[in-house]
């Protein structure tokens, strides 16, 4: 039969190359089969067999339907529409069904299969698993999500120091965003007499070993320096080998004025301590001096005066103690008369320990002493307690009144000493005690600054 004019016959498959084709898709690694156009099975490769577990013999013959999940028979009967009408789908990613009944992430490529005279008479599909590789992008994705999210700063950068990777927490602990930072040397952040660490730390991720919790000193984009904590390990390729580091950085700024000032306050507890134990003793020797035998009442009353003291130190954590609620405080015991027989008026003033302590230990004398001789001994007393502040003076005032006739004592004990002498020495002022016929008057002025550390501390 001959042809149009200068055409050339079209070429004819040979036995040859039938069996060649036919060899490459049995020797192929990935899945090929083919069906009819209404989806019965028509060949089924040795890699399909492999990936599928259903031999050929088993499966020639049968619907492709058995290896799709009933949830997506939908999707694969659209599919088999679109090749039906001559569309290629190539790639699509979908899971199909092992023997077993154990799904598996594939990617398929679909392709009409065309009679001699171009007629849709089957369709191909070449099935490779991608179990693995999605497991290894989500497990890639998750990881990116984790750093991307991370509180801490997420850095990695190459062997000589080029950054590659900088996280969002990296840019709010340094200020450098990640476009400033990439490519860039990591000894950006590092200070200039802090230099040398990065060589160290170079060698230790050649050695392939990790440097954890690293507390160092940083540099912030705005120059401020900062603590932190740096953890850096290897990065390895597939083959094994060190071709980077990364980084981890947490900032410790907070963590470390935090323990800056534990340490503060334990050696301020231990100097308290210290002090606290003397006071007693000093109390202890004065009250059984001249072979005076120890009224423990008395003792155990002003230990509990001191004791009073410390609770109100503890509740302002060791800086400070109110003056007005040291003075209540040390007329608990009197607590109902306050606003009827007992007057306290006076400006918001904050007292160191050490001020605190001797105060506190005065109003508790002058309250023990308006008990037993004084203005609270009897239904008529009154007591006046007042303070100001004028300047850079502090005075401050207790005066009874309407209580029994007072006398001078004939001696003086450790209470007279404490609401005089440990007084004046302690703030460094003057003292003045009266015993007048109408009632005790107790005034005291020292300097502003005696009371406290700070000027700040001492507020009206």
């Amino acid at each position: 039969m001959h042809g149009m004019p200068g055409a050339s016959p079209a070429p004819r498959a040979t036995d040859d190359d039938t069996a060649y084709l036919a060899a490459i898709v049995e020797s192929s690694a990935d899945a090929i089969v083919s069906t009819t156009a209404d989806g019965v099975i028509r060949s089924w490769n040795a890699a399909s067999e492999r990936m599928l577990g259903f031999t050929a013999a088993e499966m020639i013959g049968r619907s492709v339907s058995e290896i799709v999940p009933p949830e997506l028979a939908e999707e694969a009967s659209a599919l088999r529409a679109r090749v039906n009408a001559g569309e290629a789908v190539e790639s699509f990613e979908t899971v199909r069904l092992t023997k077993q009944g154990r799904p598996i992430e594939v990617s398929i490529t679909f392709s009409p299969i065309r009679s001699s005279t171009g007629v849709i008479v089957g369709i191909s599909g070449i099935i490779r698993d991608v179990t693995l590789s999605k497991k290894a992008e989500r497990a890639a994705a998750m990881l990116a999500a984790i750093v991307a999210s991370s509180s801490d700063g997420v850095v990695s950068k190459t062997l000589d120091g080029t950054i590659t990777s900088w996280n969002k927490s990296a840019e709010r602990i340094f200020g450098f965003s990640e476009g400033e930072m990439i490519n860039r040397s990591i000894r950006t952040i590092i200070p200039q007499e802090r230099q040398a660490e990065e060589d160290r730390i170079l060698a230790t991720v050649l050695s392939g070993a990790i440097i954890d919790n690293f507390e160092t000193i940083r540099l912030r984009k705005d120059g401020a320096l900062i603590d932190v904590s740096v953890t850096v390990s290897p990065v390895r390729d597939s083959n094994g080998r060190i071709i980077g580091a990364s980084k981890i950085v947490r900032d410790i700024t907070d963590k470390r004025q935090t323990r800056e000032q534990l340490r503060t306050l334990l050696a301020e507890v231990n100097h308290r301590s210290k002090n606290l134990l003397s006071l007693v003793q000093a109390i202890a020797r004065q009250m059984t001096r001249h072979g005076r035998q120890l009224d423990l009442n008395r003792f155990l009353e002003r230990l509990q005066a001191i004791a009073s003291n410390q609770d109100l130190l503890i509740q302002n954590d060791w800086r400070f103690i109110p003056l007005g609620g040291l003075v209540r405080s040390q007329l608990g015991a009197f607590s109902d008369l306050i606003g009827d027989r007992i007057a306290i008026d006076g400006p918001p003033i904050e007292l160191t320990p050490e001020a605190a302590q001797s105060i506190g230990m005065a109003v508790h004398e002058l309250a023990t002493n308006a008990a037993k001789y004084g203005a609270l001994s009897n239904h008529d007393g009154r007591i006046a307690v007042r303070w100001t502040r004028i300047d850079d003076s502090f005075d401050m005032t207790w005066v009874e009144s309407g209580g029994p006739e007072v006398a001078p004592p004939e001696h003086t004990g450790f209470g007279s000493r404490v609401i005089s002498d440990l007084v004046r020495a302690g703030l460094d002022g003057s003292v003045e005690v009266q015993f007048l016929p109408a009632g005790l008057r107790w005034h005291l002025r020292c300097p502003l600054q005696r009371l406290s550390r700070d000027h700040h501390h001492a507020r009206q």
